[in-house]
């Protein structure tokens, strides 16, 4: 690099000569990218290589971009670097092109390689200029999330916050009620009860005084005066005295306070952005599109298959003893199977079965199609009919939080009055607790109700018809809440049904057996996600039940087997 010579501050820097070093430069080689003297000059352009070269003034050659300086070869110093070798990616001067080092090597002009480079710099920086254009408005999107993020949370903490306090003055309101109600009962019996001790006392006291007189009677009786002299006897008829219970305190054990209080559950006001990364796209295409989770219900949910069993029979039916047995139902036959498939128990019925329940007792409840009975069977296989419903036909039923409980769906046939059903709550004894059939308007709320749930909070949810099937969701009053899927959601819809379950958080899963699908809906109704679908293993998912544990069991029909699956902790 040639010396620059120092002058004024008004003026420009003069380059010293790059191949004799010594003289001013004022001339300038674009082919060799040279400052050189007019002496240099004369010698460059005499020689037979650079003859032809393109040399100019200083003040032409200052016009333009000097900024890359040629460079020495590092093999042959006194040429300068022209060429590029693709082969060896190396920058090469000509004498370099007819090394034997470079035989049969592919090479491009400098320049060339230059501007490939240049292009793809620039193609990059481009790239990169997007790519941080939208990662700031990934921060931007993350910014407004975490702002609208904090608002919601704080806004929940509030909420939550306001139960308690809701809460507790009702509670306190409550038990101040029912304490002013003892005391006050209290203060009313105990005066009574005084009332009543003082009359006793005065009865006492009339009947002292009689004791007392005829005792001197007794001591008189030789004077036959008094002979004739009678004595006024009291009150012969014990008095009648109250029986007071004091009132006892008996505390809502049926519900649960975590019930009552309340439930977190995912927002549904924003739209935080959810992060998909390529093999998540992938995935997502292989997946039908009305397989897409709406919104999510939180990471707990499995779908891993924990167990695949032929139970020997056609399962249209399942109920879970534990987490390890269950009773499958088919075709005249029930048959209590474990985890692995081994058959622990069978029984053979004149009836086709339609639905099971068995309690923790080990009882099996069973109603069978076309069937007017309920039959309660025993642990010896024993059967007892505990009640006829003629005209109806009995459908699904269920097991209730209140022991000895259950619900059962009725239908009348065609013969009689077609779509014409309802869901009785009875005992196991076959007493009639109540009769939900009519809403609010006096409606059927039920055409061919034909299985039942019941869920955390005591609604009743119930599989109203077979083909064009609806959830009817009433609460434990026998109201209406709601109706699923609504008229809005086509694609939610249910093409068959023969199963229902309710999980530990108050989530209703339904199988849709047309669609080969299982819903997953939340104890409001809102769709969550379809939890398994037919990449999942499921072909014709009928019935389903969920363990103690949390694991689902699934009668998938068309292979004649019963999957079992993690699904969620209890």
């Amino acid at each position: 690099m040639a010396a620059k010579t120092p002058t004024s501050s008004f003026q420009t820097a003069i380059e010293k000569c790059e191949l004799c070093q010594e003289e001013d430069a004022q001339f300038y080689c674009n082919d060799c990218q040279e400052d050189m003297c007019s002496g240099c000059k004369t010698a460059h352009l005499g020689s037979n290589v650079s003859r032809s070269h393109n040399v100019v003034s200083t003040k032409l050659g200052n016009s333009i971009d000097k900024t890359r300086k040629p460079i020495k070869c590092s093999t042959h110093s006194r040429e300068i670097i022209r060429m590029y070798c693709t082969s060896c990616d190396e920058a090469v001067c000509v004498k370099c092109v007819t090394d034997i080092k470079h035989e049969k090597h592919k090479f491009e002009e400098l320049e060339k390689t230059l501007y490939r480079y240049q292009d793809e710099i620039s193609k990059n920086i481009s790239e990169t200029r997007h790519q941080k254009q939208e990662l700031q408005k990934s921060l931007h999107t993350i910014d407004v999330n975490v702002k609208d993020y904090t608002k919601i949370s704080d806004k929940t903490i509030y909420e939550i916050n306001l139960q308690r306090k809701q809460i507790k003055s009702d509670v306190d309101k409550i038990a101040d009620d029912l304490l002013d109600q003892v005391k006050e009962r209290k203060q009313l019996d105990l005066k009574l009860m005084e009332k009543e001790k003082i009359y006793i006392q005065k009865i006492i006291s009339d009947h002292n005084e009689y004791l007392q007189s005829c005792e001197e009677k007794l001591k008189s009786m030789k004077d036959i005066s008094n002979i004739q002299h009678t004595i006024k006897k009291p009150q012969s008829n014990l008095p009648f005295t109250t029986l007071i219970n004091p009132p006892t305190f008996v505390s809502n054990v049926t519900l649960k306070l975590q019930d009552m209080f309340g439930r977190l559950v995912d927002s549904l006001e924003t739209k935080f952005t959810q992060k998909m990364y390529k093999h998540e796209k992938d995935q997502k295409k292989q997946t039908k599109s009305d397989d897409n989770v709406s919104y999510t219900s939180g990471t707990t949910i499995s779908t891993d298959i924990i167990s695949r069993i032929n139970p020997g029979i056609v399962s249209k039916c399942v109920a879970a003893v534990n987490d390890n047995e269950a009773w499958c139902g088919g075709y005249k036959d029930m048959v209590l199977t474990d985890i692995h498939g081994n058959v622990q128990r069978k029984i053979q019925l004149n009836k086709d079965v339609h639905d099971i329940a068995v309690t923790r007792k080990g009882e099996l409840f069973v109603t069978g199609w076309d069937d007017t009975n309920i039959k309660k069977y025993l642990q010896d296989d024993s059967c007892i009919n505990i009640v006829d419903t003629e005209p109806y036909e009995t459908r699904g039923l269920c097991l209730t939080s209140v022991q000895d409980v259950i619900l059962v769906c009725l239908c009348q046939p065609i013969l009689y009055k077609p779509n014409v059903g309802k869901v009785v709550r009875m005992t196991t004894v076959g007493q009639i607790k109540q009769t939900i059939q009519k809403d609010k308007h006096n409606q059927s709320l039920y055409k061919d109700p034909q299985y039942v749930a019941e869920n955390i909070n005591k609604d009743v949810v119930v599989v109203d018809g077979y083909y064009s099937t609806t959830i009817v969701v009433v609460n434990k009053k026998g109201e209406c809440r709601y109706k699923y899927p609504d008229s809005s959601r086509s694609s939610h819809r249910i093409g068959g049904c023969y199963g229902i379950a309710c999980d530990s958080t108050g989530c209703i899963l339904v199988s849709d057996c047309d669609n080969r699908r299982i819903h997953q809906v939340d104890m409001d109704g809102r769709f969550i996600q379809f939890i398994l679908a037919q990449h999942h293993g499921v072909q014709i998912p009928r019935g389903l039940s969920i363990d103690n544990i949390g694991q689902l069991w699934l009668c998938n029909n068309n292979r004649k087997e019963v999957l079992i699956f993690k699904y969620r902790s209890p």
